[in-house]
């Protein structure tokens, strides 16, 4: 099962100036996506995320020494490299003299044989939108906080040719965007990802409040 994919991200407005609060990444040859949003003051959001990203990838490598080189993400190889994340994080803010500590919200998505699976931490949000309907696949009472103290939550869904994953921050999820997300695939289902994750955070981007999103067409 394959998929074409695209991530959009847009910076936030701090005072006269941007900052980068929100990240994608690719990994694996497109098998696995991560999604962060860094949380509390502004001047610690690129150093959690890059705490989140390098640990993330670190725990993915990891996990693949442990089962003896495999290239299979399975559900507990994301789990183990979530793990891994918060340990980071925790790690690098060990080294910090403040007073509030940075942190950092996150969700990942890798498919696998036929199966998507879902492990996130804090505030981030994953959809499954199937046949004109949508599926959350994160939990709706969402934790304000992120990966040092948030529960880390996992799901295992098939998934079928066509279906289409969003994953993102939930700035990506406002009603303006989803409304144009909808719009759209009511007017052509086969829109390709990049439009879509370009209108999941162009509001995002216009309200200054920055966005990151994912967007996955299964073929």
């Amino acid at each position: 099962m394959r998929a074409h994919s695209h991530i959009s991200v847009a910076k936030s407005k701090v005072r006269d100036g941007e900052i980068t609060r929100h990240s994608g990444l690719k990994l694996e040859g497109g098998r696995v996506f991560l999604v962060a949003s860094g949380l509390g003051l502004p001047r610690s959001w690129p150093f959690a995320l890059e705490a989140v990203a390098r640990g993330f990838e670190r725990g993915l490598e990891e996990a693949h020494e442990k089962a003896g080189g495999a290239r299979r993400v399975r559900v507990d190889r994301l789990v183990a490299a979530a793990d891994r994340v918060r340990r980071e994080l925790a790690e690098a803010c060990d080294r910090l003299v403040e007073r509030t500590l940075p942190d950092c919200a996150f969700a990942a998505i890798a498919m696998d044989e036929g199966d998507l699976h879902v492990v996130s931490a804090g505030p981030c949000r994953v959809y499954l939108h199937r046949s004109g309907k949508p599926q959350r696949l994160t939990p709706r009472d969402e934790a304000k906080d992120g990966a040092l103290v948030a529960r880390i939550t996992q799901c295992t869904t098939p998934l079928e040719p066509g279906d289409l994953v969003m994953a993102g921050s939930v700035s990506a999820f406002s009603m303006r965007s989803i409304a144009q997300v909808v719009t759209v695939l009511q007017d052509d289902p086969r829109t390709e990802p990049p439009i879509l994750a370009s209108l999941l955070t162009e509001p995002a981007a216009q309200a200054g409040v920055g966005a990151a999103a994912v967007v996955l067409r299964i073929a």
